[in-house]
């Protein structure tokens, strides 16, 4: 019996010893799986940059508004506003017009004048021509708005304040923009317009529709900041999400936040596992025309150490990241080694 207890207590420390090297082997040659320092090293700076790109978009949205003048520019007359026209040494003619659902007005002896989206200059010009062809030689006009109430505009989707505005001025995209509040950290890169303009050869409203990239807003404002017409809809929607999947430490959809590419999106996952196989990493992409998927090979340490070449992704894409078979291995080997070894570790009965 005596024998037997020896034994047993030696098969338990020789266990024990080999228990220790086997996780002295094993913790020294495991990979960093998904080491948490550099994960969240990572996802902080993915958070800080997208918050930066935020903030720098909305602080020269501000900027740029304060530099057009936020007030300034010509104010062009639309549906529902008030009018008072004056002619000189004509009182009976001057009064004041409401301006009707079709940009009208109707007036003594010439009947409708069509006034939307015209300046008031514009208006006593035509107005003055008018009553000049039959009834009046060279009248003097004048024309004040004394109620404004066409200057509205509505703001959607991706903004801090999306409501319906009144104004009593021409506005602007960056005006717009600015008096929402900016836009909020899912905004997508895009700002789509719809509004009613007067088409400059023929004089008629016609429904004008733009797709504004947001980027470009900021950089050439020049070339973008149009001028609002009526009853504006400005519609900044959402980014859309890339899904990342396979060997990844948190696999799932990411937010496109600006210019997600590979490496953002492998890092917004949760970076790499250690049983990744770096060079092959797939992106899916469906061909909006066709209907078909494409496969688009990308090598992760080429385009970590090359960050130029790495992809820009698009709304719907899937990042596939492929599992290399021999350290898939090694990682169960492992598991499974510890699991043994931790047996020697159990004391006798």
């Amino acid at each position: 019996m005596l024998t037997l207890q020896r034994a047993a207590a030696r098969w338990a420390a020789s266990g024990a010893l080999l228990a220790s090297a086997v996780l002295v082997l094993f913790g020294c040659a495991a990979p960093p799986n998904g080491s948490t320092q550099a994960v969240s090293a990572d996802e902080f700076q993915e958070q800080i940059a997208s918050e930066a790109r935020v903030a720098d978009l909305n602080e020269q949205l501000l900027s740029l508004a304060v530099e057009s003048g936020l007030g300034g520019g010509l104010y062009r007359v639309g549906p529902e506003d008030q009018l008072r026209i004056d002619f000189f040494g004509v009182p009976e003619l001057s009064r004041e017009y409401r301006v009707d659902g079709r940009g009208n007005i109707m007036m003594p002896l010439v009947g409708q004048v069509s006034v939307a989206g015209l300046t008031l200059d514009e208006i006593e010009q035509g107005v003055a021509a008018k009553y000049s062809e039959s009834y009046l030689r060279s009248p003097q006009v004048s024309a004040q708005v004394t109620e404004y109430r066409s200057q509205q505009f509505t703001i959607v989707g991706a903004v801090a304040n999306p409501r319906v505005y009144s104004v009593s001025r021409q506005t602007t995209l960056i005006e717009a923009l600015a008096m929402a509040g900016g836009v909020t950290q899912d905004a997508g890169d895009m700002a789509y317009l719809t509004d009613r303009t007067r088409n400059p050869e023929t004089g008629q409203l016609q429904t004008r529709t733009l797709l504004v990239a947001l980027d470009e807003l900021m950089r050439d404002a020049g070339e973008n900041n149009v001028v609002l017409g009526e009853s504006a809809l400005i519609n900044v929607p959402r980014g859309g999400f890339v899904f990342v999947e396979g060997a990844v430490n948190r696999p799932g959809g990411v937010a496109l936040r600006g210019d997600i590419t590979v490496l953002k999106a492998i890092a917004e996952a949760g970076g790499l596992k250690f049983e990744a196989d770096k060079s092959s990493v797939r992106v899916v992409r469906r061909n909006a025309s066709t209907g078909e998927w494409n496969h688009l090979d990308i090598d992760y340490r080429v385009v970590r150490d090359d960050p130029s070449r790495d992809m820009r992704l698009r709304n719907g894409d899937v990042v596939a990241v492929d599992t290399d078979t021999l350290k898939a291995g090694w990682v169960g080997f492992w598991r499974n080694a510890s699991a043994i070894a931790w047996l020697g570790w159990r004391p006798l009965q």
